[in-house]
Protein backbone atom coordinates (compact mmCIF):
# COMPACT_ATOMS: atom_id res chain seq x y z
CA UNK A 1 0.00 0.00 0.00
CA UNK A 2 1.68 3.64 -0.84
CA UNK A 3 2.17 6.14 1.33
CA UNK A 4 -0.76 8.24 0.18
CA UNK A 5 -3.23 5.38 0.70
CA UNK A 6 -1.84 4.73 4.60
CA UNK A 7 -2.35 8.21 5.11
CA UNK A 8 -6.15 8.26 3.43
CA UNK A 9 -6.83 5.42 5.49
CA UNK A 10 -5.40 6.41 8.89
CA UNK A 11 -7.32 9.87 8.10
CA UNK A 12 -10.47 8.13 7.60
CA UNK A 13 -10.12 5.53 10.81
CA UNK A 14 -9.13 8.40 13.02
CA UNK A 15 -11.85 10.33 11.98
CA UNK A 16 -14.97 8.21 12.61
CA UNK A 17 -12.94 7.17 16.12
CA UNK A 18 -12.02 10.54 16.84
CA UNK A 19 -13.56 13.20 14.89
CA UNK A 20 -12.42 15.78 12.94
CA UNK A 21 -8.49 15.83 12.78
CA UNK A 22 -8.13 20.03 12.10
CA UNK A 23 -10.74 20.59 15.17
CA UNK A 24 -8.76 18.44 17.42
CA UNK A 25 -5.48 20.15 16.33
CA UNK A 26 -7.57 23.34 17.45
CA UNK A 27 -8.11 22.03 20.76
CA UNK A 28 -5.34 20.40 21.89
CA UNK A 29 -3.59 24.02 20.78
CA UNK A 30 -5.81 25.53 23.24
CA UNK A 31 -5.68 23.27 26.16
CA UNK A 32 -1.10 22.90 25.38
CA UNK A 33 -1.63 27.07 25.63
CA UNK A 34 -3.58 27.25 28.87
CA UNK A 35 -1.50 24.31 30.88
CA UNK A 36 1.51 26.77 29.22
CA UNK A 37 -0.25 29.82 30.64
CA UNK A 38 0.44 31.44 26.92
CA UNK A 39 -1.58 34.48 26.28
CA UNK A 40 -2.72 32.34 22.75
CA UNK A 41 -3.59 29.36 21.71
CA UNK A 42 -1.07 27.20 19.73
CA UNK A 43 -1.80 27.25 16.27
CA UNK A 44 -3.16 23.98 14.88
CA UNK A 45 -0.48 23.62 12.43
CA UNK A 46 2.34 24.39 15.58
CA UNK A 47 0.52 21.36 16.90
CA UNK A 48 1.07 19.23 14.07
CA UNK A 49 4.39 20.03 14.01
CA UNK A 50 5.22 18.91 17.60
CA UNK A 51 3.38 15.63 16.88
CA UNK A 52 5.22 15.07 13.66
CA UNK A 53 8.51 16.05 15.76
CA UNK A 54 7.34 13.15 18.65
CA UNK A 55 7.28 10.78 15.90
CA UNK A 56 10.96 11.60 14.97
CA UNK A 57 11.91 10.76 17.81
CA UNK A 58 10.11 7.83 18.30
CA UNK A 59 11.93 7.04 14.90
CA UNK A 60 15.39 7.79 15.39
CA UNK A 61 14.79 5.39 19.31
CA UNK A 62 13.64 2.20 17.26
CA UNK A 63 12.00 1.15 13.83
CA UNK A 64 8.44 1.17 13.53
CA UNK A 65 6.96 2.07 9.94
CA UNK A 66 3.90 3.64 11.75
CA UNK A 67 5.95 6.33 13.45
CA UNK A 68 7.53 7.24 9.45
CA UNK A 69 3.46 6.98 8.37
CA UNK A 70 2.50 9.38 11.04
CA UNK A 71 5.29 12.09 10.78
CA UNK A 72 4.62 12.36 6.91
CA UNK A 73 0.69 12.52 8.05
CA UNK A 74 1.05 15.26 10.48
CA UNK A 75 3.71 17.18 8.36
CA UNK A 76 1.25 17.08 5.74
CA UNK A 77 -1.37 18.09 7.82
CA UNK A 78 0.80 21.35 9.03
CA UNK A 79 1.62 21.74 5.82
CA UNK A 80 -2.02 21.93 4.44
CA UNK A 81 -3.03 24.67 7.78
CA UNK A 82 -0.12 26.50 6.82
CA UNK A 83 -1.27 26.89 2.89
CA UNK A 84 -4.98 27.71 4.18
CA UNK A 85 -4.08 29.78 7.18
CA UNK A 86 -1.23 32.24 4.87
CA UNK A 87 -1.00 33.66 8.10
CA UNK A 88 2.06 34.26 10.60
CA UNK A 89 1.83 31.03 13.18
CA UNK A 90 3.90 32.23 15.58
CA UNK A 91 3.22 31.80 19.23
CA UNK A 92 2.86 34.65 21.58
CA UNK A 93 4.67 34.54 24.60
CA UNK A 94 4.50 37.54 27.70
Amino acid sequence: MSIDHKIEHIRKVKRAEYGSFTKNLELIGKTWSALLDLPTPIPPCKVALMYAASKVIRAAHTYKEDNFVDAINYLRKAQQLQQADGEDNTISKK
